[in-house]
């Protein structure tokens, strides 16, 4: 079971791990997770690969359909067959390591095409929140340009303004920045840290320890599928207290 820091204010969990597993055929994978997450926490999820990080947001939106134990997203318990999953998908926006932007759509095209087609809203007024939104992530002068035409970042910032579009109360982020070469990291998470000063909810997998310590509420370290460690950045990063995550920080930090 995880070790929970105090929930400020009594507020009620957007999302609620309670006793989650998840198998991949033979492969256990989530192990009885028991996690909170508060409307406006941002949380970053460390652990070595292959540990749950990118099952455990992926099952957050049901892309991975858990297999025991509940899982309460927005007062939706995706552990019942009858949820309403299409409306979990719909206030769950989520960036992967790779942006999937449709290549034959221009970038505000892209941007535009799930407001229209899940919310039904004009053509027009999809534009107009198309160019707002890609101007929040400082990119709307290539609005007319194609993916192709554009650096891993600046498709990665396309990537966020399309989940942006769907006005999701949860932002999911696996690993967004692990295709990018260096130099463009900074501008992918100088978006993400907008985000996080606006309160969204946001639940980030990444390797980049400097970026978790900076932004997050919360830090989880997870190890054989199970959540082992819960706290502060301050806490997870300067005293640890499982054997495994001191060993996990003392390779990681030195690189």
């Amino acid at each position: 079971m995880s070790i929970s820091v105090d929930q400020p204010n009594g507020r009620t969990p957007l999302i609620e791990f309670r006793e989650v597993h998840k198998h991949f055929g033979k492969l256990h994978i989530l192990r009885g997770v028991n996690e909170k997450i508060m409307e406006g926490e941002v949380i970053v999820i460390l652990g070595p690969s292959g540990c749950g990080k990118s099952t455990m947001l992926r099952c957050i939106n049901h892309l991975e359909k858990i297999d025991g134990g509940d899982l309460i997203v927005d007062g939706i318990n995706l552990g019942d067959p009858h949820a309403n999953v299409n409306r979990i998908r719909g206030e769950t926006g989520m960036v992967f390591q790779q942006f999937n932007l449709f290549p034959h759509l221009s970038v505000l095209q892209n941007v535009m095409l799930a407001p229209m087609k899940v919310r039904g809203i004009s053509k027009d007024a999809a534009r107009e929140k198309g160019l707002k939104l890609l101007k929040r992530v400082g990119i709307e002068e290539k609005a007319d340009a194609f993916p192709i035409q554009l650096s891993g970042g600046q498709q990665q910032r396309v990537a966020i303004a399309r989940s942006l579009a769907m006005d999701p109360k949860i932002m999911l982020f696996d690993e967004p920045t692990s295709a990018l070469d260096p130099e463009m990291i900074r501008e992918v998470l100088d978006v993400m840290r907008g985000l996080a000063q606006a309160g969204m909810t946001m639940a980030i997998v990444t390797h980049e320890m400097a970026f978790a310590r900076e932004v997050a509420n919360r830090v989880l370290f997870i190890d054989g599928g199970k959540v082992c460690e819960s706290g502060t950045p301050a806490e997870f990063f300067d005293n640890p207290k499982e054997e495994r995550a001191k060993d996990f920080l003392s390779k990681i930090l030195k690189h």
